[in-house]
């Protein structure tokens, strides 16, 4: 039974030699400036840029929302759907094709990214279920990591540096990559509120997530390891309040 490890960004798993995981790696966002994991998985458009620019996805596997490249000759007719979006422009003068994005921030205001990429790179679109396509959209990196190795078929998942799992702390930016491009804020974000009831929202909280994803794929099991290489199942009060 192959087993799939969930690799979040959280500091318990700072001392993990992650290359000695007994299972196929599924990274979270900026993993890969440190450590290639078998997949990249991100949603975020500032690091999906990042490692789109340092051309990671040459030769590795990185799963990406909406993944569809165009010839960069129709940029500008896509663009008239983003009326009233900041617009942001990268290396579109390197490549024939480019992505686009879109996202609303809270403190940034709505964005649109226009990133050249090659359409030959290693990326695969976010799958969904058979009965919901959009089962994990706007989801977190890591809960989505979660849903895409279920989806994937491995029969357990085990969750790596998820510290707002056990350890939240809404005061402190739990993430050994705070302070650096893309990873800001001080604090963490806020684990309850407008949207914790619909995982799909924008605003839904990782638990609400995790949650629908326990639901969605009873045959799997799934497990928290706190970074001493010791399993504990994954349930629904595993989450500290």
């Amino acid at each position: 039974m192959e087993r799939a490890y969930i690799i979040g960004n959280g500091p318990s798993r700072k001392g993990v030699d992650l290359s000695k995981l007994p299972g196929k790696t599924f990274g979270c966002n900026a993993l890969y400036r440190d450590f290639e994991p078998d997949y990249l998985l991100s949603g975020d458009a500032g690091i999906i840029k990042e490692i789109c620019q340092s051309e990671y996805p040459k030769d590795r596997w990185c799963i990406f929302p909406d993944w569809s490249p165009i010839p960069k000759e129709y940029k500008d007719m896509m663009l008239s759907s983003f009326q009233g979006y900041e617009i942001h422009e990268s290396d579109t003068e390197r490549f024939d094709h480019v992505q686009i994005f879109g996202n609303e921030y809270e403190d940034l205001g709505k964005q649109v990214h226009i990133l050249g990429v090659d359409p030959k790179w290693r990326i695969i679109n976010m799958a969904g279920t058979d009965d919901d396509p959009e089962f994990a959209v706007n989801f977190f990196a890591g809960s989505n990591a979660m849903a895409q190795a279920s989806i994937m078929g491995f029969e357990e998942v085990v969750l790596l540096g998820f510290d707002s799992i056990w350890n939240f702390n809404p005061d402190v930016y739990q993430n050994i990559y705070a302070g650096t491009d893309c990873y800001l804020r001080e604090k963490e974000t806020p684990r309850l509120g407008v949207g914790t009831d619909d995982p799909n929202s924008l605003s839904g909280s990782q638990d609400a997530q995790i949650r629908k994803v326990l639901d969605e794929f009873e045959f799997v099991r799934y497990y928290i390891d706190r970074g001493d290489g010791k399993l504990e199942p994954l349930k629904y009060d595993s989450f500290i309040r």
